[in-house]
């Protein structure tokens, strides 16, 4: 008999820092998916005992598929903790999103048709109101499991923004040839990134010399090109639902120097990233995956 062919292991990794009611509902979002055969990572930026317990709250539903990944509050450091959450995962294909982002229920079905070689994907979304942001936090209004006509009802009462993303318009999918590359709005790569691991790792994961708001998922990117990779988008069903929050854009954006640094080299690595956070967290040994299975030589 021809031996069975087992499905890429695949992995979310969700940041996160003090908001365990948008993180509930993006956990909530995914407790839903159409397919379930993933991991989830909470990767917790120095976050209170109330992170901690939305987590535990939700352990005796993914049972062994959730982790929460941890690191002290010591400023915004979102590269850092996404590193840590892909070293805490023995997976195939990463995805990184941010904790404020809701998963549509077939997105994870939606990321697998993206896993093709020399491919990332990046996504889109659709903004909520600060009305309705509320009412899904206080009333785990089930958004994730709306289809367009809802959409366009909740478009038409002010609640949202554009609705194209939610639509088949754009058709920079991943794996389609003739279309121009996916660039996403205001290259804001971070709302949701994916990529085979190998590559991940050759680029050397996301530069935890990026410290504060911003610029890390434009510098990843870029390396991810680099490489040789094209970007493409997941279609309406990769669509997150992004939930209002304060602007906590700063004034002052150090990291857009680095950026810069970054554009005008030719490096694919970072500078300081996974291999350096791997050797300093095991002295040197590499890191063990789940198993003892050895995913990063350094």
């Amino acid at each position: 008999m021809p031996r069975a062919v087992s499905r890429p292991r695949l992995a979310f990794v969700v940041s996160t820092y003090e908001a365990p009611r948008p993180l509930d509902a993006v956990l909530r979002g995914f407790a839903e998916q159409s397919d379930r055969d993933f991991e989830l990572v909470v990767a917790d930026d120095g976050s209170g005992p109330d992170t901690k317990a939305v987590v535990d709250d939700w352990r005796s539903t993914f049972a062994s598929r959730l982790t929460h990944v941890w690191q002290p509050d010591e400023g915004f450091r979102l590269a850092r903790v996404m590193n840590l959450g892909a070293l805490a995962v023995d997976a195939d294909y990463l995805v990184f999103l941010h904790g404020e982002s809701i998963p549509r229920r077939r997105l994870v079905r939606a990321i697998r048709t993206c896993m093709k070689p020399g491919w990332f994907v990046a996504g889109r979304r659709v903004n909520l109101s600060r009305q309705l942001t509320a009412r899904v936090l206080e009333q785990e209004l089930p958004v994730h499991r709306w289809g367009l006509p809802r959409w366009i009802r909740a478009r038409a009462v002010g609640n949202i923004g554009e609705l194209a993303a939610l639509t088949d318009r754009d058709r920079r999918r991943v794996g389609k040839v003739g279309v121009p590359e996916f660039v996403p709005r205001n290259r804001s790569y971070g709302y949701l990134l994916g990529v085979e691991r190998g590559y991940f790792e050759r680029v050397n994961g996301y530069d935890t010399r990026f410290v504060g708001w911003g610029e890390e998922d434009v510098d990843i990117a870029l390396r991810l090109g680099r490489l040789g990779l094209r970007c493409g988008q997941p279609g309406p069903d990769g669509t997150l639902i992004h939930l209002w929050h304060e602007s906590n854009v700063p004034r002052e954006r150090p990291n857009w120097y680095l950026l810069q640094e970054t554009e005008r080299s030719d490096r694919i690595d970072a500078i300081e990233g996974l291999r350096e956070q791997a050797r300093a967290a095991r002295g040197g040994t590499g890191w063990l995956g789940p198993g003892g299975t050895r995913r990063l030589a350094v």
